[in-house]
């Protein structure tokens, strides 16, 4: 007997289409909460990071946070919106200054975790603003740290009024790591030398009181100036302190509120950069750029060029920066 052949209706053909495509999207959401979980435990616990760098160097694709992997020093100027966060390495040594804004979620220290950094020999918490020692605690739960300088003329413990300050002072204690207030004079880092210049005395606000350091390695000399102003300049062109420097972190985010002719003509800097944020409507300030253009140093922007690492031998200076506009 002939079998009769039953054609699906129209109806019925839709709906075994309908329940097709479900089974099709709860198929893909599955696999989609799978893939993310595990790409979220790579992440974690580091593969992540070591595959994509497999997979970069197959491909003859340098990663830039890795530009500098071939010299000896390299500083790099994490682009921290209106902050600073700024990493000096060498082969010995890893010295950090100041960490960005709390409100970052841990922008910094995902850079260094990126760049491979586990120990932070010094960090120097230039003074107590947010956009400078914020996101200090974020840093310290990824790396060891060994020591925090902070100004000789920084708030205590007890004294301190910002909670950024406090914050700071507390992880310091929770996870032991150990404060100290640097007298002005040299002091021998792993292969650098590291200059405290400023504050002499206490000023009148807390910027000027910002830790100026002056660091060295082989040929190669780095000033960084927190959000120190012309007080702080002024009184170290007063005393004939040797700011000479090859790399000009500049102070206070290009504010008019420093960076004077003077001071400078005293730095005479090949490079000047300025750490600040591109949704920033009144820094760096115009004149501020105009003057160290006039300067003759090259000026780079973490708000135009993005992150900036500065890499050297010891003698020859090299930039370079994530992304240009």
């Amino acid at each position: 007997m002939k079998r009769k052949i039953r054609y699906l209706t129209p109806w019925e053909r839709f709906k075994v289409r309908k329940k097709y495509r479900q089974l099709m999207i709860f198929f893909v959401s599955v696999m989609s909460v799978f893939l993310i979980i595990a790409l979220y435990l790579l992440y974690i616990s580091g593969v992540y990071d070591n595959i994509c760098k497999s997979v970069y160097n197959f491909l003859g694709i340098t990663e830039f946070s890795m530009v500098a992997d071939d010299y000896p020093l390299s500083v790099h100027f994490i682009d921290v919106g209106n902050g600073d966060a700024i990493l000096i390495h060498t082969d010995s040594v890893n010295i950090m200054i100041d960490s960005g804004e709390y409100t970052l979620k841990g922008r910094s220290a995902g850079y260094l975790q990126h760049f491979g950094v586990e120990n932070i020999d010094l960090f120097i918490a230039t003074h107590s603003d947010s956009d400078h020692i914020g996101d200090f605690s974020h840093i310290s739960d990824k790396c060891e740290i060994d020591r925090i300088w902070v100004s000789e003329y920084a708030p205590s413990e007890n004294e301190s009024s910002t909670e950024d300050e406090k914050l700071l002072y507390k992880t310091a204690k929770d996870k032991n790591i150990h404060i100290q207030r640097p007298k002005t004079g040299k002091y021998k880092i792993g292969d650098m030398t590291v200059d405290v210049l400023s504050p002499n005395k206490q000023f009148g606000n807390d910027n000027d009181n910002s830790l100026i350091v002056k660091i060295s390695y082989q040929n190669i000399s780095m000033l960084f100036t927190g959000d120190a102003g012309k007080a702080a300049e002024k009184e170290l062109l007063d005393k004939s302190t040797d700011v000479s420097a090859d790399i000009l972190k500049v102070a206070h985010h290009g504010s008019k509120t420093a960076t004077t002719e003077e001071f400078l003509d005293a730095v005479s800097p090949k490079y000047a950069i300025i750490s600040v944020g591109n949704d920033n409507k009144y820094l760096p300030d115009r004149y501020t750029i105009e003057r160290i253009s006039n300067s003759g140093a090259e000026i780079c922007r973490t708000d135009l060029d993005g992150s900036v690492i500065i890499a050297s031998d010891g003698k020859n200076i090299e930039v370079f920066k994530e992304n240009t506009q």
